[in-house]
């Protein structure tokens, strides 16, 4: 039996979020309480018409994606309170989904990225 050297690894997944440009930095801010280290945002503009932006309840087609590298043992309640702002912030609409990691190389990186040391 392979003897866990780490004992308190957790694990991480990639939280995908897309939402309206202008509420980029809202959702950075507040996907930052969940101690989330690393987050990237990235700009795109989306294909719908302006018909189908009406449908779907969306202001513009001009979009952010962020991408957050999250612990799991989080993951439940951000999306729940994630899922309120998305209701609650005027023209706040976005989507999330989760990928899960399947590794991170270098004992430092993934201390980064948990926000912890190991012991």
């Amino acid at each position: 039996m392979k003897k866990n050297h780490f004992p308190n690894l957790k694990k991480l997944k990639l939280l995908v979020t897309i939402v309206d440009r202008s509420k980029a930095t809202f959702y950075v801010d507040f996907l930052e309480q969940y101690q989330i280290n690393m987050q990237m945002i990235c700009y795109g503009h989306g294909t719908a018409d302006s018909d189908m932006l009406h449908l779907l309840g969306l202001a513009n087609n001009e979009k952010a994606v962020i991408l957050s590298v999250v612990k799991e043992e989080v993951l439940e309640e951000l999306l729940l309170t994630l899922n309120e702002k998305f209701d609650k912030v005027k023209n706040g609409k976005g989507i999330a989904f989760v990928i899960p990691f399947k590794s991170v190389i270098g004992v430092a990186t993934y201390q980064f990225l948990v926000n912890e040391k190991l012991s």
